[in-house]
């Protein structure tokens, strides 16, 4: 069950107040409005109702996704938006070209200004676009991903804030080597992703290798097809009660995974009767960001991102053996 704005409310306040005085519709429609509930949970389809220019949209809400709303080009058409700049997304050698303009978003506690940005490439094939958790107005989001089990306990994580030109994205740090790593929960893909400069990062440090017969496509915003293999390390990475160890590894878009190498049949690295000594160094410049995927919280019913307390909660279940 998702939360949606209310559209017909704002509607029926603005009809009803007077034309003669501009400043007192707006004042009358704001004060109309009840306030926002302290928390969205959001299930299914994760999608809300919002308006723009008067128009109800459907935004389909991706704790993945980072930056401002991007709303469907066939939409920004329907609303007649005019560009103001230009803005791209870049997939490893695929770009994707677009346009944005700053709007009043209004997710029924009156009209916010933010850039919204579209392309020709549907941002999303359920709803009317897409927004990311750190875009929303409320204290907490949560969304729920299976129904609750026996015995669960809740995990919590600081909430980080990252920027990178502006484009805003939250997930959780953790210490890898003398580095930290950024883990974004992503449940709408299945596997947990990382570009090839964190993948030799990773396998560095924690003695990963690729598995054979492992090439695989990750499904990119804008439905852009990447491919992948999986890599495997022997020192899983514990985030929580989480432990990390197969990811799925961007192998032709930033970078090569030169010191990943093959995980070898009877691979010594992989016997739990050994104590591994790592002499490789680490290299290169990785982005750090690690995208886990619903595979990895397969035993979890719930995330919760607490906006206010700057904490993530995970509820789960004994994790699997």
């Amino acid at each position: 069950m998702s939360r949606t704005s209310r559209p017909a409310l704002t509607l029926l306040v603005l009809v009803a107040a007077s034309g003669s005085d501009l400043a007192a519709q707006d004042a009358f429609a704001v004060a109309a409005l009840p306030p926002l509930p302290d928390e969205l949970v959001l299930e299914g389809d994760n999608t809300i109702t919002v308006m723009l220019n008067g128009q109800p949209l459907r935004l389909e809400v991706s704790a993945d996704s980072f930056g401002p709303p991007v709303i469907n080009s066939k939409v920004a058409a329907q609303l007649q938006l005019i560009a103001e700049t230009r803005r791209g997304w870049r997939f490893g050698p695929v770009v994707v070209e677009g346009l944005a303009a700053r709007q009043a978003l209004d997710f029924g506690g009156g009209p916010v200004p933010m850039p919204i940005s579209w392309a020709e490439r549907f941002a999303s094939h359920k709803a009317d676009g897409v927004t990311g958790v750190h875009n929303l107005p409320y204290a907490r989001v949560t969304f729920i991903l299976a129904p609750p089990s026996e015995g669960e306990t809740v995990q919590r994580f600081p909430l980080k804030r990252a920027s990178n030109s502006g484009d805003t994205r939250i997930g959780t740090e953790i210490v890898v080597g003398k580095k930290k790593l950024m883990m974004i929960f992503a449940p709408q893909r299945a596997e947990n992703l990382v570009t090839a400069p964190t993948a030799n990062f990773i396998a560095t440090h924690q003695e990963g290798g690729f598995e054979p017969d492992s090439d695989g496509i990750a499904v990119m915003n804008f439905g852009i097809e990447r491919p992948t293999r999986m890599m495997r390390i022997a020192e899983p990475i514990a985030l929580g009660d989480l432990a990390l160890e197969r990811f799925a590894v961007r192998v032709e878009d930033y970078g090569e995974p030169r010191r990943v190498g093959e995980i070898g049949e009877n691979d010594p690295r992989f016997d739990k009767g050994q104590i591994l000594v790592s002499r490789r160094k680490g290299r290169g410049s990785p982005d750090l960001l690690t995208r886990i995927g619903r595979d990895q919280i397969a035993h979890c019913s719930r995330i919760t991102y607490d906006l206010a307390q700057s904490e993530i909660r995970l509820s789960c279940g004994p994790a699997p053996e």
